[in-house]
């Protein structure tokens, strides 16, 4: 009892460890339907698949699973709060909303056009002195519309979820510097 209360555990937990007892997530794991190496693989590749900007919804998710135990020989569907409770037991994941941009803005940053955007602008403005500059703003205007989404993917806030697609926008961005 000492040993429970000096590390903060219930003595009932000691002693089943004790006694040769399966922690709790060991005794869960055998209830799931795909390994535990699966799910970390599962887990890397739905945090790449965000930042290839391909971000999945919850049923494309649901259907990759799926496949995959299919191949195992497994054909039953997921429950119902499959990946509802996947994204919960991963505290790196999260359903946040995807903006969905499109495909050639995604292509076009490269650093090729980079350097093409500042070697314009130093052409056209480099005469200004920057201490002369006290203000500068960056705007854009949408036409059209697009098709956002909740998708699974980093629960970082500061990253945010880009999906490449095909729109029927078109975008003006303009720069004003005073």
């Amino acid at each position: 009892t000492g040993a429970a209360h000096k590390r903060g555990v219930p003595r009932s937990t000691l002693s089943g460890r004790l006694s040769g007892q399966a922690s709790r997530n060991e005794r869960i794991q055998a209830h799931q339907r795909i390994s535990k190496s699966q799910e970390e693989t599962l887990l890397r590749w739905v945090l790449r698949q965000e930042s290839l900007g391909y971000a999945l919804s919850h049923s494309q998710l649901r259907a990759c699973v799926e496949a995959i135990l299919k191949q195992q020989g497994d054909n039953k569907p997921l429950g119902k709060h499959w990946t509802t409770r996947f994204v919960k037991r991963h505290l790196e994941l999260s359903t946040k909303l995807g903006k969905r941009q499109e495909a050639a803005r995604f292509d076009g940053f490269t650093p090729k056009a980079v350097n093409w955007y500042f070697d314009i602008r130093e052409n056209e403005y480099g005469w200004i002195k920057p201490e002369n500059t006290v203000n500068v703003d960056e705007g854009g205007i949408m036409v059209g519309f697009g098709l956002d989404s909740l998708v699974i993917g980093s629960s970082d806030p500061k990253k945010k979820a880009m999906l490449k697609g095909v729109q029927s926008r078109t975008w003006t961005s303009f720069i004003e510097a005073v």
